[in-house]
């Protein structure tokens, strides 16, 4: 059995394996009301956009930031219609009005991405909460893990899932703005579900390869494994949450 410490630790290392960076949510120079890392995020837009001045690129993310339904599940989807088709922009020249699309990600070519696990990462919204661990794409929280300690017999995963559901309902709504992936885990039984997934539609991942036993796995490390290998992860993000989230 692991301490909630040693998890957060486990998962850490696990992601790093597959080839995410890494930082403590202490050592980010940020607002503490800020959700997107700003700096990253707009380093990889001007990589992935060459051909964008740097207004465009500031724009850009002036609309991401700005989501402005006053609903967690509106902002949500219009963040995933962004996320998969890109941003119009505008620009006003002396020729009229042009627009450009700002790409979020590289869906075709993983590599150009960057992929940041952070632990420990403090935000201030209707309260001060620290989720467990966040992964970031391109400076972006698209999957947000909370873990919880078999250790404790009075604490379940249910409880894992319940407070992921009081961080969007009451004290950080704005981090699942962008959020595309929810993980609960108890070190042993992982399940990965949706913001709009009731606690039963949590499924887990028992399989890391087309040869692996089911039964003999821990489903905490093959969802990781599997589900967070950056191809697969990207390729769920694009084809699965469209199921979830589709286009208008």
């Amino acid at each position: 059995m692991f301490t909630e410490e040693q998890l957060e630790v486990m998962t850490i290392e696990l992601l790093k394996e597959l080839g995410y960076s890494y930082q403590t949510g202490e050592s980010i120079g940020r607002d503490y009301s800020d959700v997107l890392l700003i700096y990253e995020l707009t380093t990889k837009l001007i990589k992935l956009n060459p051909n964008l001045s740097e207004q465009v690129i500031n724009e850009a993310i002036r609309i991401i930031k700005n989501l402005d339904n006053n609903n967690l599940i509106k902002n949500n989807k219009q963040f995933f219609n962004y996320l998969i088709s890109g941003i119009s922009v505008p620009e006003y020249t002396s020729e009229g009005t042009r627009y450009h699309t700002v790409k979020l990600i590289d869906f075709d070519n993983v590599d150009n991405n960057e992929f940041l696990v952070v632990n420990q990462f403090s935000i201030e919204e209707h309260s001060l909460k620290r989720p467990d661990i966040i992964v970031f794409i391109n400076g972006i929280p698209l999957v947000v893990f909370e873990l919880k300690s078999m250790i404790r017999e009075d604490v379940s995963l249910e409880d894992a899932y319940n407070q992921l559901k009081g961080y969007m309902n009451v004290h950080i709504p704005s981090l699942f703005y962008y959020n595309q992936i929810l993980v609960i885990s108890d070190g042993v039984k992982a399940k990965a579900g949706t913001i709009t997934c009731n606690y039963s539609r949590f499924t887990e991942w028992k399989k890391t390869g087309i040869n692996d036993s089911v039964e003999k796995l821990n489903t905490h490390e093959s969802l990781i494994k599997g589900m967070f290998e950056k191809n697969t992860l990207l390729k769920l993000i694009k084809n699965y949450m469209f199921e979830m989230h589709p286009l208008e």
